[in-house]
């Protein structure tokens, strides 16, 4: 167990380790540059006091989302390739249930039938002996045949019913792992939902992000021409955007966190 959670954790960091820092790290379209804040003070000189003071708000409001756009996105990146290297290896171990118990029973199965084969074919072999010295009406060898005959069937049965025991045996083991093979993905499979929520809000942030893309740019144009007005309009538009997005980025990462919590109650589920 201590060997597959190194080789987990290996494998997180290498895959963390092999996106470009643009997808380990991805930021919002919103890039606050020097440039954009010194134009951005420049244009909030020369705004009358009222909308000096909503564009001062707003933009410091917009500081802090974008602040926390790029840590959560941080967070639910690692979050996703935790959970996605994680769902391999719990996959794995759910398909390795009892293999370790179902694997001896069947070769130990396959072994019995292949030693008392020798026993069947001579019993095989007897019995038509018999039906043969049956025929001749030779009573000394028809009683001789006979007694072997009764002496071998006696085995042949102590034979079979050892058989039957172990296919029992067996078939038991493999019923008792098809329960919980079944009752474990039953568990793991509660995280469908979740996915399925996620890829919907991943949606709604795509769109939002659309919009968010043009507010930027009209953002960038009224404080390039000093314009405090349509600034103020467009910085308002940025502002509910991102508080939108942040929702959104918010529900996604609970949900990866809820797949984590279904993935580590499967894994204490089967033994792990």
């Amino acid at each position: 167990m201590l060997n597959l959670k190194r080789f987990t954790g290996l494998l997180l960091v290498l895959v963390i380790a092999a996106l470009s820092p643009a997808d380990a790290f991805a930021a919002s379209i919103v890039q606050l540059t020097p440039s954009i804040k010194a134009s951005y003070d420049e244009t909030v000189a020369v705004a009358d006091s009222s909308t000096k003071s909503r564009l001062t708000n707003l933009y410091a409001e917009l500081v802090m989302l974008q602040t926390q756009y790029d840590s959560r996105e941080e967070r639910i990146r690692v979050l996703h390739y935790k959970n996605e290297q994680m769902l391999i290896v719990v996959r794995k171990q759910i398909r390795e249930i009892d293999a370790g118990v179902v694997s001896p029973l069947e070769a130990q199965t396959k072994s019995t039938k292949k030693r008392y084969q020798p026993l069947f074919d001579q019993y095989s072999s007897l019995s038509r002996r018999i039906s043969i010295a049956r025929n001749l009406k030779d009573k000394n060898l028809n009683a001789v045949l006979n007694a072997q005959g009764d002496a071998m069937r006696v085995l042949v049965q102590l034979a079979r019913q050892d058989i039957r025991d172990k296919e029992a045996t067996l078939k038991a083991a493999k019923e008792t792992r098809s329960l919980k093979i079944t009752a474990a993905r039953k568990t793991l499979s509660s995280i469908e939902s979740s996915q399925t929520e996620i890829k919907s809000r991943k949606s709604v942030v795509t769109a939002l992000n659309k919009r968010l893309s043009a507010d930027w740019s009209s953002f960038k144009s009224a404080i390039r021409k000093h314009n405090p007005m349509i600034a103020s309009q467009s910085l308002s538009s940025l502002v509910s955007m991102f508080r939108q997005i942040a929702g959104s980025k918010q529900a996604i990462e609970e949900l990866e966190q809820r797949i984590s919590v279904v993935i580590e109650r499967t894994k204490l589920q089967i033994g792990y």
